[in-house]
């Protein structure tokens, strides 16, 4: 069987314990680090487990790296496309939304769902110093923190 990448765009560390026969087999990744991702290899059989048997890529914890016939035909499998979609973004898709147009912002960014996809874009947004105070007023909105206290230092 073929490998997978795999990447983790947050920037907080994500582990994997697979179940083997000859006992547990763990893939860790350290987040991404500025436009640094991390990405790993790993065998498409626990890509396949991980789609069955958990929420990590519909929630945006790790995303497939779409850059093989097998690697498409298991992002199309899984089970919420839409949502996996809405909660996986780079970090260079993050800036480019959040320096966008403010009305497409706000329309891409009500479409996340997972809260740690929420933070990863705060945080893109004060790693960038955006400065635009509708677009602020927004973000600490939708985020569910005053303004003055999620961006104290922007």
């Amino acid at each position: 069987m073929s490998e997978i990448k795999i990447a983790r765009y947050r920037t907080s560390p994500y582990i994997v314990n697979f179940i083997t026969n000859g006992g547990t087999k763990v893939y860790s990744w350290s987040g991404s680090k500025g436009k640094k991702v991390d990405i790993k290899p790993i065998p498409q059989e626990v890509v396949e487990w991980l789609t069955m048997n958990s929420v990590c890529f519909r929630d945006g914890e790790l995303a497939i790296i779409e850059e093989n016939k097998e690697a498409k035909e298991i992002v199309e499998n899984i089970d919420d496309l839409e949502e996996y979609r809405n909660n996986t973004h780079s970090t260079e898709e993050a800036i480019k939304i959040l320096e966008g147009n403010v009305n497409k912002m706000k329309a891409e960014l009500k479409k996340i769902t997972n809260k740690d996809e929420k933070k990863f874009f705060i945080d893109t947004a004060k790693e960038i110093k955006l400065d635009s105070n509708a677009k602020l007023t927004f973000l600490a909105d939708w985020f569910g923190i005053k303004k003055d206290i999620l961006f104290d230092e922007v």
